[in-house]
């Protein structure tokens, strides 16, 4: 019995979808990008000043207080990764990873430009070292990308807030312990007290971000192929 072969698509019409679908996904790298950008830039405009809210809550020693090593600039950054898994929610781990990729570019190249246009009004003591940039950067990104690709691992099934929960505290300990060994490894500081001290702030965020994620759950339904 003769069977009918598929229509094979026109290669003309092919190409026509595949453009449309990259122009879709660019548009949408862009937008996201667009929304994500900004959280990385304020953090770097404030990276210097202390956040001092929880200095009197811990030990009476100064050397101990959470604005030793705890800056507005890291608090701000400290929501990135929450951002992160509501991408990884709504569009997958290698859409957030993307978005994630797109924006610290984009920071790096505005900050690049503010630095270059400044330089001559600054002095050598106004920019941070080559050590302390690395090891933030390094460890913020890092953080990120794992806070992600982890809740995009394990989402779907039990519940609800285990797969945010997890991932975010997966990102800020990979970030945590990153971070301080590469920027105060081998100083007369405390900062083994500082970096628990620190994880503990963090642990606090990823809490109180359950109910704001609660809330978006419910707007952010994952696309088709993504459970959750």
């Amino acid at each position: 019995m003769e069977q009918r072969r598929p229509n094979k698509e026109p290669p003309l019409q092919r190409l026509k979808r595949e453009f449309a679908d990259f122009a879709a996904s660019l548009v949408r790298l862009l937008w996201l990008s667009a929304l994500f950008t900004p959280i990385l830039l304020l953090s770097f405009l404030t990276l210097d000043l202390p956040y001092r809210a929880f200095d009197t809550l811990t030990a009476l020693d100064p050397a101990l207080h959470p604005s030793q090593w705890l800056t507005i600039g890291r608090m701000v950054m400290s929501a990135a990764p929450l951002f992160a898994v509501l991408l990884a929610r709504r569009f997958g781990g290698e859409e957030a990873s993307r978005v994630i990729t797109a924006s610290w570019t984009v920071a790096a190249i505005a900050t690049f430009a503010e630095i270059s246009y400044l330089a001559p009004a600054l002095d050598s003591s106004d920019l941070p070292n080559v050590r302390f940039v690395m090891g933030f950067v390094a460890s913020a990104m890092i953080g990120q990308y794992v806070a992600a690709n982890i809740y995009d691992v394990i989402r779907g099934g039990g519940r609800w807030w285990r797969a945010p929960l997890y991932a975010s505290l997966a990102g800020y300990g990979v970030e945590v312990f990153v971070y301080f060994p590469s920027v105060y490894g081998g100083a007369n500081t405390p900062w083994i007290n500082w970096m628990i001290g620190d994880f503990a702030v963090k642990t606090l965020i990823a809490f109180l971000f359950l109910p704001i994620y609660a809330v978006f759950r419910r707007m952010l339904k994952p696309r088709g192929g993504f459970g959750g």
